[in-house]
């Protein structure tokens, strides 16, 4: 072991224990001076020139064993180190080994005795001819308490006909090796575990297990346990504690932390992304919130690698359609306005069309959300200025506020404009530079249900950033009839239907990103809101929407 090292350790023994039992140790030593054995060496220091022995392959019979093993475990029981040393094939290595021993216990006494019983196999190799002994220790700590536990000790012959005991680290205790020293010292708690609203480990769900790491800020600031005292296996270099081999007095662990996580509607989530995610093979990841709270009840990924649920960025397609409808609402578009939808429409020489090309040149504004017109929105974006999107956005539904919610997250994007009319058109559908990931959504969809924003959480307690302003209750009551029209007539009625209830809300989503078709859904039903994206997934209603609904089914 470092002496750098072990000068650590016993620096932290001598603050925790009296040394009184030392002393008494120490005394035991001194009226001592007998050895038994021919190899034992006498005076101070004797061993420090003595050179190894080398083990020949020829056995020591049974009676010469333990012979040799009683003679060692007596010195190295009365505390002469230098005697028991002796007694072995590497007496500088071995007194100190045995002195360390002594120092990092603090030990006040110890007896030894070689048991007939099978002695535990120690970790490092013995030479070919080693004879096992096994010994029960019990080893008595200053202010700490009585340690017994069974080692062993192997007996061999070496080249020049004598019978020793091997000496390796392993002789003091069956566990340690070369790199690995014994000490007595405080056994720091346990981390405080991580859990949901009810108590049970994070460890039970794929997704959250995965974010454990990004959990430790959180839980430095729990109220921390009550460290306990025990043996220790360290290593003699980093002084580090490996293993606690005895307790004395059993450490207490912090409170643990309490997600805000509903374990009933996580597991619903684990298994609706995983079966979008078609075994992990595309990304997929929602998002649940409590409207009322702004509390975050589920957050699963298929790809736990990466939390895109909280901070992936991609365009929402027409699931943008909610903020873009409550910034025309709150500008004097009604419901049933005229909003033509026609199959396609250029803007700027940029064709925009429709999935699948679907018209109806009677629609309004009731009927272009619920069917997720695209033409018909775009038609409409005379109606907001460049930066108007972009403020609602922000202002009613916190897009934009960099929130803190327990985990890093990103809260959406709605740029403005900046007076380009292609950019405004695509903006209007949710596509271009508009950004946005389960978390975001989830909350415009809380947002819609409780006519507040309400910064979604995942931890108690933690401050929860306001909007400028909530939403006018005419034109929350306006957003909420588009979105219950749209689950039970529009896109989202074959997801929703059966669910049942009042008030219920949803918006499908189909999002065009480089050559591929992702898929989003948001929905509420009762006081839960849920999002959810499926890379590649298609239409909303076919990915994203069956992992939503089985989200607000469990909820009910």
């Amino acid at each position: 072991m470092g002496r750098a090292a072990k000068a650590v350790i016993g620096g932290v023994c001598a603050a925790m224990f009296s040394v009184a039992g030392y002393g008494v140790y120490n005394i035991v030593g001194a009226l001592s001076n007998g050895h038994q054995g021919s190899t034992a060496t006498t005076g101070t220091g004797g061993t420090e020139s003595a050179q190894p022995l080398t083990a020949s392959d020829q056995k020591p019979s049974a009676d010469q064993a333990r012979q040799a093993a009683q003679a060692f475990l007596d010195a190295w029981a009365k505390g002469d180190t230098a005697a028991a040393a002796g007694q072995t094939d590497d007496p500088a290595a071995a007194e100190q080994g045995l002195s360390d021993y002594r120092d990092d216990l603090r030990l006040a006494s110890l007896t030894l005795e070689p048991t007939d019983t099978p002695a535990p196999t120690p970790h490092d190799t013995p030479p070919p001819g080693a004879v096992p002994v096994g010994f029960h220790a019990g080893a008595r700590l200053t202010g700490l308490g009585t340690w017994a536990y069974d080692g062993t000790v192997r007996v061999v012959r070496t080249t020049d006909g004598r019978t020793v005991v091997h000496w390796s680290p392993s002789v003091l205790h069956p566990r340690l090796t070369e790199e690995t020293v014994l000490s007595a010292r405080e056994v720091p708690p346990a981390r405080p575990k991580v859990t949901d609203s009810a108590g049970r480990s994070i460890d039970a769900y794929p997704s959250l297990k995965a974010l454990a790491p990004e959990f430790r800020k959180a839980l430095d600031d729990q109220p921390g346990g009550t460290p306990g005292k025990g043996v220790v296996i360290a290593g003699a270099e980093s002084g580090n504690a490996l293993r606690t081999l005895h307790t004395f007095v059993k450490a207490k662990p912090g409170e643990p932390l309490k997600l805000t996580i509903d374990g009933r509607l996580q597991k619903a989530a684990e298994q609706a992304v995983a079966a979008q995610g078609q075994g992990g093979g595309r990304l997929a990841s929602l998002v649940a919130v409590e409207p009322s709270t702004g509390r975050v009840l589920a957050l699963a990924n298929s790809q736990p690698g990466f939390n895109a649920a909280f901070k992936g960025m991609t365009a929402p397609g027409s699931t943008m359609k909610i903020i873009t409808a409550a910034a025309l609402l709150e500008r004097g578009v009604a419901p049933g306005t005229p909003a033509p939808c026609a199959p396609q429409l250029y803007v700027y020489g940029k064709e925009f069309h429709n999935v699948e090309g679907s018209s109806n040149p009677g629609a309004t504004l009731r009927d272009d959300f619920a069917a997720s017109c695209n033409t018909g929105f775009i038609n409409l974006r005379d109606k907001l200025g460049d930066g108007d999107l972009t403020a609602e956005a922000r202002d009613v539904f916190g897009i934009g506020m960099s929130w803190h919610t327990g985990l890093a997250n990103m809260d959406g994007s709605v740029p403005v404009p900046s007076g380009d009319e292609v950019e405004k058109a695509a903006a209007m559908i949710g596509q271009g530079r508009v950004q946005m990931n389960p978390l975001a959504m989830a909350s415009v969809a809380a947002t819609v249900r409780s006519g507040v924003f309400r910064q979604p959480i995942l931890l108690p307690g933690l401050a929860q950033q306001p909007a400028a302003r909530p939403l006018s209750s005419g034109v929350a009551e306006q957003l909420r009839g588009l979105m219950h029209t749209t689950a039970v007539s529009g896109t989202a009625a074959g997801v929703m239907s059966g669910l049942g209830g009042y008030p219920t809300g949803a918006k499908t989503g189909t999002a065009e990103v480089g050559s591929t078709t992702d898929s989003w859904f948001t929905a509420y039903q009762g006081d839960v809101a849920a999002a959810a994206m499926v890379q590649g997934g298609g239409h909303g209603s076919d990915a994203a929407g069956p992992a939503v609904r089985a989200v607000l089914a469990a909820g009910r």
